[in-house]
């Protein structure tokens, strides 16, 4: 089957599938340069921490040289081991960020185990040669050649900066020329970060429309799945007709203690059932044509009362559905109906 036969959009289990098997799209170089980017702008801040944290530190140190002690020594190493902590979270907790962030952004919450599981058709030769030269291995090998190309030319004018500064020699104090070297080397990161992102986020965009190529689906994939999720059409019909057969037996069931059974007198039927506890009179069956007959039938079996009434007949069947009270506007007439069969009743007994 050609991958031109692929028209359908994905449906949403074939998405499902794809996130359980870890078929996302996804470009580590995102979430590693922008953590490159991050730490451009964090080192600063943690050198800057650690510059005063070592300041104090050296301060202490030689007031525990000249009165040594082995608690203020301790006391020491704690305050440097706390420094030097202060001095790095900054960098750490925005690593540990942009990492979390970085990832869910690209894939969401999705765990799957079955990407950590062996695949042995890795090692086979003649996959590997197809994979080798497959448009994916292309994409990948263009994509490294264009990153060393601009990563060179971006780079370039920071890293000729950074010779200059380093040539000054003894001609500039050596506390400038450290600080022009880290602030040029500071640049040189953020720069070669920033487009380095930008060539991830290019990987990014073309991962996603690789892995939307390979969910897309052919009609007959549409319609076999539609066919599995929904089941074979003659084992649905045969549900159907079952759950038909047992509402029918069930209303069948409540005839025998219906009440009454109003017919037209051979088209319609409707039996009604008048508890006083439960309020209105409720319609309990009703049908037309052979499941009318069968309505009567049940209610000759049961002795129950047959009054033929074709306007009030046919209104109840087209007004009230199984199992509801009547409405009030029937009241008056189903009243009558009931009064009368009950009176027929204590002349019989």
């Amino acid at each position: 089957m050609s991958g031109s036969d692929k028209t359908e959009q994905p449906t949403a289990k074939r998405k499902r599938d794809a996130r359980r098997d870890g078929n996302l799209a996804r470009s580590p170089e995102v979430v590693a340069w922008a953590q490159m980017l991050a730490a451009g702008v964090l080192l600063p801040a943690s050198f800057s921490l650690g510059r005063s944290s070592l300041r104090s530190v050296m301060n202490q140190v030689g007031i525990a040289v000249a009165r040594p002690d082995a608690d203020v020594a301790f006391r020491l190493l704690g305050s440097a081991l706390k420094g030097g902590l202060l001095a790095l979270a900054p960098l750490a907790l925005g690593m540990v960020a942009i990492g979390l962030v970085g990832n869910f952004a690209q894939t969401g919450l999705a765990f799957s185990g079955k990407a950590l599981r062996p695949k042995f058709d890795r090692i086979s030769p003649k996959k590997g040669l197809k994979r080798l030269f497959s448009p994916h291995s292309a994409w990948e090998a263009g994509k490294a050649v264009v990153k060393l190309l601009v990563l060179t030319a971006v780079a370039w004018p920071g890293v000729a900066h950074l010779g200059s500064a380093l040539a000054t020699g003894g001609q500039v104090p050596a506390g400038e020329v450290l600080s022009e070297v880290a602030s040029a080397t500071m640049s040189l990161l953020r720069t070669v970060a920033v487009a380095g992102l930008s060539l991830a986020a290019l990987d990014y965009a073309f991962q996603r429309r690789r892995v939307r190529k390979s969910l897309m689906m052919t009609k007959q994939e549409v319609k076999d799945e539609y066919r599995q999720s929904e089941g074979d059409p003659m084992t649905r019909q045969r549900i159907r007709q079952r759950q038909v057969e047992m509402s029918r037996n069930r209303m069948m069931a409540a005839v025998a203690v219906s009440s009454v059974v109003v017919v037209n007198p051979t088209h319609i039927a409707v039996a009604l059932e008048y508890r006083p506890e439960l309020g209105a009179p409720r319609v309990v069956a009703k049908g037309q044509g052979h499941i009318a007959a069968r309505i009567r039938e049940e209610a000759e079996k049961h002795d129950v009362p047959i009054v033929r009434d074709v306007p009030l007949a046919r209104t109840l069947h087209s007004v009230c559905k199984l199992g509801q009270a009547i409405p009030p506007d029937l009241y008056e007439a189903v009243a009558r109906l009931l009064a009368f069969v009950f009176s027929l009743k204590r002349t019989v007994a």
